[in-house]
């Protein structure tokens, strides 16, 4: 596995882990870490062996958005160089095959938010704090990730006006989908990460593809869609191994599908 400067990757049951780690920059983004994580994500893109991707920083900040810096410091080509940078590592992330899971803690302003929000799951500890604070820089904010996640009237309040939220506002309204107590961000996170992991890249691709495509559909194309998905499934020797082990499971009153009920949460 690659040594990158500002970013260190690992994979784990089936997940790959990509832990921003600039600390002098409290992981902005910049040219470095926009190529490094490019270059991860498609490593495992095509990974038999990763499933699902865990996007996190550290307990006390997750990514303090773009390198300000760089956009100060830039003009004209070279500017438009970075944005389109920018802009490559968005859609590699926002539309990638395999479910990402985002571990937030602490600063989250700006693009570091959308970074999470380009994730299918955010996990969040109880010290994270969201904001769409591009417009206090006279630029805008990630809107279409934020209303994918929100409602229309949060989202476009937090986009006009770049104030701040903090944890338990953002799994209420649905920013995040969990909060955990600070220090427990890591474990919970990859935990969901692992457990989405369990049905190995086969599936967990198709699944991605489904999630990201059928929502765009209206509910006859959709139904159609996810109809033919299930009758490719079918089709396949994965789901002759899964059907045969779940039988079974029930016979013994092993369901799989109820199996972590008895299990309390972290």
């Amino acid at each position: 596995m690659a040594v990158r400067k500002y970013l260190i990757t690992s994979a784990e049951d089936g997940v790959g882990i990509l832990q921003l780690n600039h600390p002098e920059k409290r992981n902005a983004l910049g040219w470095e870490l926009h190529e490094e994580l490019i270059a991860a994500l498609a490593e495992w893109a095509y990974d038999d062996d990763v499933a699902a991707v865990l996007i996190i920083g550290n307990e006390e900040y997750f990514c303090a958005g773009w390198a300000l810096d760089v956009l100060q410091g830039t003009r004209g080509d070279e500017r438009t160089r970075f944005t389109d940078l920018a802009l490559r590592f968005m859609t590699d992330l926002y539309d990638y095959r395999k479910p990402t899971v985002a571990a937030v803690a602490g600063v989250a302003p700006g693009y570091g938010m959308d970074v999470a929000n380009m994730c299918d799951i955010t996990i969040a500890s109880e010290n994270a704090v969201f904001g769409s604070t591009q417009v206090k820089y006279a630029m805008n904010g990630f809107y279409h990730g934020m209303v994918g996640k929100m409602n229309t009237q949060r989202s476009r309040r937090m986009f006009f006006t770049g104030d701040p939220i903090g944890a338990q506002e953002a799994l209420r309204v649905g920013l995040a989908d969990e909060v955990v107590p600070v220090g427990r961000l890591r474990e919970t996170a990859l935990t969901l990460a692992k457990q989405i992991a369990e049905s190995g890249a086969e599936l967990t691709t198709v699944l991605k593809e489904v999630a990201l495509r059928s929502q765009n559909m209206d509910h006859v194309s959709a139904t159609a869609y996810e109809l033919r998905v299930t009758q490719d499934l079918l089709q396949r020797g994965l789901f002759t191994r899964r059907i045969d082990d779940g039988i079974n499971r029930l016979k013994s009153g092993r369901s799989r599908a109820t199996e972590r009920l008895a299990k309390p949460s972290l």
